[in-house]
């Protein structure tokens, strides 16, 4: 198989949605494990399916990429594909029907129907099978270990890119260059950064009319802020791991110190003023027209907004941080390294089984992944230079549309956007890597409590409620500790962490 040599990721445009090839020198020509497709041995293997589109219309049944992936693996293919507008609904309906397909994504495989079926043993727990499997089993381990159910994997996990996602700040590289400054790595440097970017004319109109930080929030959480309260707390999200137990970060010193900081900022008007009401668009339109020097988003939109302002001005220049260090070490955040999984129904005999097992092995070799995301070479997309550009034929026959039926084996897919200059391509792809010797994973990743589910959402929206208060200055910091303090002593709300906790344990098993 040959050696994978990421180049540059773009998705062609079908009727409308945007697909981005992954560029790459060359694709594989074996089979899973080098043993041939499903069914070399006899066939074709028929397959039942049900898995998403998000194109405006789904593959029919001679699209050209269905005859292409039956003709490698020696099947047949009977998708029913499903709009993502529905698929929930479509989910839980097939789930309670009891007439599940062979093969089904689920895209929340922590859903109460989902868990509840798994514990009585309505899926295939494919536990011990998959390290029979050599693509499956080279996922990467947090892929499998946050799409288990109880410690056990009830499905193949949809895997995606572990680095580059989440909400992390993005920086006016050419305001720091104009004002002497670098990229900060702490919160101190942050804040001084935020605070020469509203106060240190960084766009030269000889106006003080720039805002160093811009964001919002969302009912139940810090929105943009989040990384403030993580990097603090050293923790990614609303559980932090102490002494092989997961604590509630609401009691920990670094979100009262968030808030206090936050406060300070406020009334140093370095951060949008108008927070509390901005939404994602009004955050990029700050950016883009030089409003704000700071915002939080994932690697992606780094060259999508540094794009639009390099059409007026040619310096514009987005740097997404690789790490910023708290009191707790360094922090940027890890994602799930999942988006769903493919669950096989019991009522599936076990040969079977084996043989859907091998059809997504094959989907998880740069072959089958090839094929799904790109079609044929040559007719769907030509190679230049290790870059893969989609023909028109790609848009005609509706390319790409597979891509959510295998595995996303590049790793630096979060680092690309359309039309993005290899010099910028290259440093998110450098960031990339930095970040994955710092990125912190979120511990509770897919783990429920029934209690929560009841009244967690109130608790939150309680909880944000005050906390912008505090920053707006409208409530003092001694407001935080009161609340905080009856929470420690409120039996419904420290139900929650238990559960929870029984759940890490669980999980922790595998």
């Amino acid at each position: 198989m040959s050696k994978l040599k990421t180049k540059r990721f773009a998705l062609s445009a079908v009727a409308g949605a945007a697909l981005i090839s992954t560029l790459l020198a060359g694709c594989a020509k074996s089979g899973p494990q080098g043993q041939g497709a499903p069914g070399a041995d006899k066939g074709p293997t028929t397959i039942q399916m049900m898995t998403v589109f998000f194109t405006p219309e789904p593959p029919g049944d001679d699209d050209v990429t269905k005859k292409e992936i039956e003709k490698r693996t020696n099947t047949k293919l009977n998708i029913s594909w499903v709009s993502s507008n529905n698929y929930d609904d479509k989910t839980n309906v097939t789930l309670a029907s009891g007439d599940i397909p062979e093969l089904m994504l689920v895209l929340d495989p922590f859903h109460p129907q989902v868990k509840t079926m798994a514990a009585q043993g309505a899926f295939w727990d494919l536990t011990p099978y998959i390290k029979d499997y050599k693509n499956l089993s080279a996922f990467p381990a947090l892929s499998w270990q946050n799409s288990a159910i109880g410690g056990k994997n009830y499905g193949i996990p949809r895997v995606r890119p572990l680095e580059g996602s989440g909400n992390f700040p993005l920086v006016r590289k050419d305001w720091l260059d104009k004002l002497g400054l670098k990229p900060p790595t702490t919160m101190d440097q942050m804040y001084e950064v935020m605070k020469a970017f509203t106060e240190g004319d960084p766009d030269g109109n000889g106006k003080k009319d720039t805002i160093g930080f811009t964001g919002l929030v969302n009912p139940d959480g810090m929105g943009s802020f989040a990384w403030v309260e993580n990097t603090l707390n050293g923790a990614n999200g609303r559980w932090k791991e102490k002494d092989g137990k997961l604590v509630d970060t609401i009691f920990e010193p670094g979100t009262r110190d968030t808030l206090v900081w936050l406060n300070k900022a406020y009334k140093d008007g370095i951060i949008a003023p108008d927070f509390p009401t901005l939404k994602n668009s009004q955050v990029r339109d700050m950016i883009t027209t030089n409003k704000a020097g700071i915002f939080a988003d994932a690697i992606k939109p780094s060259w999508l907004l540094t794009g639009q302002m390099r059409k007026t001005n040619p310096q514009a220049d987005l740097l997404p941080l690789t790490y910023l260090e708290g009191p707790q070490g360094k922090y940027v955040p890890k994602d799930s390294g999942v988006y769903g999984m493919y669950v096989i129904p019991k009522t599936v005999p076990e040969a079977k089984m084996k043989k859907l097992l091998e059809f997504m092995d094959y989907g998880a070799t740069e072959d089958g992944w090839m094929l799904a995301s790109f079609g044929l070479k040559d007719v769907h997309y030509t190679v230049k230079d290790g870059v893969i550009a989609p023909t028109e034929q790609a848009t005609k026959d509706n390319v790409g549309v597979f891509l959510h039926l295998f595995a996303n084996l590049d790793k630096y897919e979060r680092a690309y956007q359309t039309g993005i200059p290899a010099d910028f391509l290259n440093r998110n792809k450098q960031i990339i890597d930095e970040r994955a010797k710092y990125s912190i994973a979120d511990p509770a990743f897919g783990l429920n409590s029934d209690t929560y589910t009841k009244v967690g959402k109130d608790y939150d929206k309680k909880a944000m409620d005050l906390k912008v208060k505090i920053i707006l200055g409208r409530e003092p910091i001694t407001a935080w500790d009161d609340y905080v303090g009856k929470l420690k002593s409120d039996a419904q709300y420290q139900k929650i962490a238990a559960e929870i906790n029984d759940e890490y344990k669980k999980k922790k098993a595998k």
